[in-house]
C-alpha cells in the first residue's frame, strides 16, 4: 500500500497535469500546421500544373 509518504504532492501532480496537456495541444498544433502547409504546397502544385487531383470517390 502507498503511505502518504510515497504518494506526489499536489504541485507535482499539478505541473504532471499542465505537462500532459502541453504536450497534447502541441501535438494538435504541429498535426494542423503541417497539414496547412502540405495543402498550401498541393494547391501551388495544382495551379502550376492545371491538374486537380482527385481525392476520395468524386
Amino acid at each position: 500500500m502507498m503511505n502518504d509518504s510515497d504518494k506526489p504532492s499536489s504541485r507535482r501532480l499539478g505541473r504532471a497535469g499542465i505537462f500532459v496537456v502541453a504536450v497534447i495541444a502541441a501535438v494538435f498544433v504541429v498535426v494542423f500546421v503541417g497539414r496547412n502547409i502540405w495543402h498550401a504546397e498541393k494547391e501551388t502544385q495544382e495551379e502550376r500544373t492545371g491538374v486537380k487531383e482527385q481525392n476520395g470517390l468524386n
